[in-house]
């Protein structure tokens, strides 16, 4: 069970929510004492590492190490689409089939849905049939960017690869070939952002920068 916090550890959980929900990267302990006017970046480690064993935040290494728990981090609902058609805005109230949670830092800027994946041919990079991924609505991607896209008025899931002039949509999985952008009816509907998965009765959540090794069921 979490313990009360004193009134600065409340003030410092504040300081790293409000963060998370403008979608920008957690502080560091001298930027902690930069807003609180703190001496010394071991007071703000103090705080800190009080708030992790009250089970407020996970320490997890590197210079971004602070994140919140699950339990405590905001919540942000997207639309689960059950179709993305070319010209239509994927969010429309006849595409929504529900709205799922998912951690308010993957929706800091911008409209994002969620599709269901049906096939395996993203498997490679850590994509599997059944999995849910949430995507950030846009028309534009870069190289290397996991993307929906629909093409002939049929929507993937693929890696974008451009080089020079020319656009291939790429499987992360050898049994499917690549799919080269010949057309202007083409469009990138947005750019994978987050992966959800259920395990029986357990989800497990993935931000972009981990699952894009990277939900009604479209054809991957």
């Amino acid at each position: 069970m979490d313990e009360k916090l004193t009134a600065i550890q409340a003030h410092v959980l504040e300081a790293v929510r409000r963060r998370v929900d403008r979608g920008v990267p957690v502080p560091t302990y001298r930027e902690l004492c930069a807003e609180f006017g703190w001496g010394s970046t071991g007071t703000a480690r103090d705080h800190i590492r009080a708030l992790q064993r009250k089970g407020y935040v996970e320490l997890a290494g590197g210079h971004r190490q602070l994140r919140l728990c699950a339990e405590h981090a905001p919540v942000a609902r997207v639309p689960l689409v059950g179709r993305v058609v070319a010209g239509v805005p994927v969010t429309a109230e006849e595409n929504v089939e529900q709205r799922i949670p998912v951690p308010a830092e993957w929706t800091g800027r911008g409209t994002h849905f969620a599709l269901r994946v049906a096939g395996d041919s993203m498997r490679d990079a850590g994509i599997l049939d059944g999995d849910q991924v949430v995507v950030r609505q846009q028309p534009m991607a870069n190289d290397g960017d996991i993307v929906v896209a629909t093409l002939d008025g049929e929507t993937t899931l693929k890696r974008l690869r451009v080089r020079g002039q020319r656009r291939t949509l790429v499987a992360e999985n050898p049994r499917f070939r690549a799919i080269e952008i010949r057309t202007e009816s083409a469009i990138i509907q947005g750019v994978v952002v987050g992966l959800l998965r259920a395990y029986h009765a357990r989800a497990v959540a993935r931000p972009h920068a981990i699952a894009t090794r990277g939900a009604h069921a479209h054809r991957t």
